[in-house]
């Protein structure tokens, strides 16, 4: 029974010495209502928790994995819909 629970402490703190590192990242944000395409791109620079900051190929040069991405919108007044603007949001991950 020791053996089990001595196992058992061992394993859990070794998953927490393992655990990975993770930040929210977003993307300029730009008038919902511009003409023409804002898509993001290898040129795109994202501004992360933790004081990380890059384009996509340079987040995954510094070891990030990018797990989710979602676009997101946000607006200064909810009766002007030429205030809204969108942004791209980032969760990225490093194990």
């Amino acid at each position: 029974m020791k053996k089990i629970l001595f196992m058992t402490i061992f394993l859990g703190m070794s998953a927490s010495v393992a655990a990975g590192e993770a930040h929210f990242c977003g993307s300029p944000e730009v008038s919902a209502l511009a003409s023409g395409r804002q898509d993001i791109n290898d040129s795109t620079v994202f501004t992360c928790g933790g004081g990380i900051k890059g384009t996509l190929p340079e987040l995954a040069k510094q070891g990030w994995k990018i797990v989710q991405v979602s676009d997101q919108m946000a607006s200064t007044s909810q009766m002007d819909p030429s205030k809204a603007t969108v942004y791209s949001r980032l969760i990225i991950q490093k194990d």
